[in-house]
């Protein structure tokens, strides 16, 4: 009777139309329930039935069903899922092969196949990669299904957490193949021979890929005579062929804890182009004069593909150590010495001159994990930065600048580093920030220029609070074709081609410079080239990240209630996000660990500040100790309560 009536058919179209639609997010729960999150103030409930069709991270739409005063969300859309390509874990229910995807419920399993060119025969516990090939919202689907495309790690690999991260990021775990690499002929001409110079490096003391060495002399009345040589791997990597083409992809090293993969073969990264020592290698040599003062011009640099022969490796520890007078060097070269002194004096000028005229960061401390067999970490050293490191800093600065000149005046086009400054969506509350502050001789317009910025910066950088509070401000660097100021550095352009055999940007700048000095036809870098860089680096930044908190979580598993020193790098409306300045991890300070009584204790993160009883007690960049409440491994999450050192 009421098969194809018309009436009815209307009557629940009406009903349908008349139901509250909502879209959002889903976020499971590990008990099987989940919501949908609408906005940050705004979430609904789902049924463990109903959780059923979804997946943690899916972004659906669907009605609101209200029962007994009650609101449930009935999803009906799918608009975009959150498992496509994914990393996952196997196992099997009833003889079925499943994968429980990371970052989902425990309970969450998918069945699977496998693609048969995963060539491993997988058990339970391995990793993989899988795409979905079904989700219950589509059209004629019923069930979740998966296919299983890449096998990452076994269940006991020691290497599972670095493979993990690589393959969540899409990123290669291994070098690229080994080849049989020569100097074309056109590569070998017109190489000046500079093996006689006394060039040396100074590197980590595990450095394998040395891409430049230094050398020194200064005349009689003070004036420095500089020569950068660099590694040049485009000697034996012509343009658009296989090697270059898998460099162009990878575009940069990938550093991780005790874990690198070269943009390069092993064979070009750590033999035939490093500067190895007391081995004949090419370069491209940069020779500038540079006054006692620290300055230089465009007439006072040359470029010249050269021959070079380093005499010695150094270590940044060591140079430190023999300059500040710890210890001698372990070297007995007197000419090696000599040349530190200069360089030492050069870097001081320089450091000198940045300041006048262009911007200097506070050096940051690099932090080392050192792993034992199993690649679990034994310790965190904090390495300090001495001037073995701001000697090498700067005189890579001076190539760099060099290249920028060079590349302006000759080329007018390369791979250029740029920052510009802060996030325009942000001027009025900087303003508003520098008003608080007693700051009130910049506007809008003066904030977004390069001289505006340099001068705020130089105003502001002895304020750790203020240079703290303005630095979430600010745009993230980027790359250009053509030259453009670089905020941060304070310089109005700057382009890199220092480490080669690291970065494909520095090999385009290298083609560049030596087409230009051999008068060739110059091919510029196209901004896919440029976009491919800045999406590499961001996945490698993510990947550096992930490693980080899990084996700084692993670290400080065992150690609860151990006090650190900690610095307040943010403030958000539950607390403080901490760094702990002996090992370097970060963590975070809820206001219930700050003070017993929750009401007389705030934040306020616009201020920078948390009050107690609406008294300033805490402020962004301030030194604080605390000690170790909770690590989440789960998250890799740090939660740290105040020390009573504090108080």
């Amino acid at each position: 009777m009421f098969q194809n009536n018309p009436l009815l058919a209307q009557l629940k179209k009406e009903l349908y139309e008349q139901k509250p639609r909502v879209e959002g997010i889903v976020r499971a729960h590990e008990k099987g329930f989940g919501f949908l999150d609408v906005d940050n103030k705004t979430n609904y409930f789902i049924p463990v039935a109903k959780m059923k069709l979804l997946c943690n991270g899916d972004k659906v739409s669907g009605t609101i069903i209200t029962n007994n005063d009650k609101e449930f969300f009935e999803p009906e859309i799918l608009i975009e899922s959150s498992l496509q390509k994914f990393i996952g874990k196997i196992g099997f229910l009833d003889r079925a092969m499943v994968i429980y995807p990371e970052n989902m419920p425990t309970n969450f399993a998918i069945r699977c196949k496998v693609n048969p060119q995963v060539a491993q025969k997988l058990k339970e516990g391995d990793w993989v990669v899988a795409t979905l090939q079904s989700h219950p919202l589509e059209k004629d689907k019923n069930h979740f299904s998966a296919e299983v495309t890449k096998f990452i790690a076994s269940s006991d690999s020691i290497y599972q957490l670095w493979l993990k991260t690589l393959a969540r990021y899409d990123l290669e775990d291994k070098a690229p193949q080994e080849d049989a690499f020569t100097i074309s002929e056109s590569e070998q001409e017109n190489r000046q021979e500079l093996t006689d110079v006394p060039f040396f490096t100074v590197d980590n003391e595990n450095t394998e890929d040395m891409d430049d060495a230094i050398a020194i002399s200064q005349d009689e009345i003070g004036n420095y005579q500089l020569m950068i040589a660099i590694a040049d791997p485009t000697a034996y990597i012509p343009q658009d062929s296989e090697v270059d083409n898998i460099a162009k992809i990878r575009n940069f090293t990938t550093y991780l804890p005790d874990f690198n993969i070269p943009m390069l073969s092993t064979q070009l990264a750590d033999n035939l182009c490093s500067l190895k020592a007391n081995e004949k290698r090419p370069a491209m040599v940069c020779k500038i004069n540079i006054d006692k003062n620290g300055q230089f011009t465009n007439d006072d640099i040359s470029f010249t593909p050269a021959w070079i022969e380093s005499k010695a490796k150094l270590a940044y520890n060591n140079v430190s150590d023999f300059l500040e007078g710890r210890s001698d060097l372990n070297i007995d070269d007197a000419t090696i010495k000599k040349q530190l002194r200069l360089l030492s004096e050069l870097a001081k000028a320089r450091i000198n001159w940045r300041q006048q005229n262009a911007l200097v960061f506070k050096a940051n401390n690099d932090y080392r994990f050192v792993l034992d067999d199993n690649r679990q970490v034994k310790n965190i050293i904090k390495e300090l930065r001495g001037i073995g490191n701001n000697i090498v800093e700067e005189v890579m600065i001076i190539a760099n600048l060099a290249l920028t000149m060079y590349l302006q005046e000759k080329v007018g086009s390369g791979v250029f580093n740029t920052h510009s400054g802060f996030d325009s969506k942000y001027i009025e509350q900087i303003l508003k920030i520098l008003a608080d502050n007693g700051i009130t001789d910049f506007d809008k317009e003066s904030l977004m220029t390069f001289a505006g910025y340099v001068k705020l910066r130089r105003l502001i950088d002895d304020n750790d609070f203020l240079s703290t509070r303005l630095r979430k401000f600010q745009t993230p660097a980027d790359f250009s074709l053509t030259p453009e100021p670089h905020f941060g550095l304070g310089f109005t352009a700057y382009a890199t081609w220092t480490s080669p055999i690291r970065k494909y940007g520095d090999m385009i700048n290298h083609r560049l410079l030596k087409a230009s000095l051999k008068g060739q036809t110059i091919t510029a870098p196209t901004n896919e080239q440029l976009k491919s860089m800045s999406d590499r680096r961001k996945k490698l930044r993510l990947a550096e990240r992930d490693i980080a908190e899990n084996l700084y979580s692993q670290y400080l598993s065992d150690k609860q209630d151990q006090t650190f020193a900690a610095e307040i790098v943010d403030i958000n409306r539950g607390g403080a996000r901490v760094r702990l300045t002996d090992i370097g991890a970060f963590a975070f300070l809820p206001l219930s660990m700050i003070h017993k009584v929750r009401d007389q204790v705030n934040a306020y993160p616009e201020d920078g500040l948390i009050k107690i009883n609406d008294e300033i007690a805490y402020k962004l960049a301030d030194a604080i100790t605390v000690a170790i409440y909770q690590v989440k491994t789960e998250n890799q999450s740090v939660i740290v309560k105040l020390s009573e050192t504090n108080s």
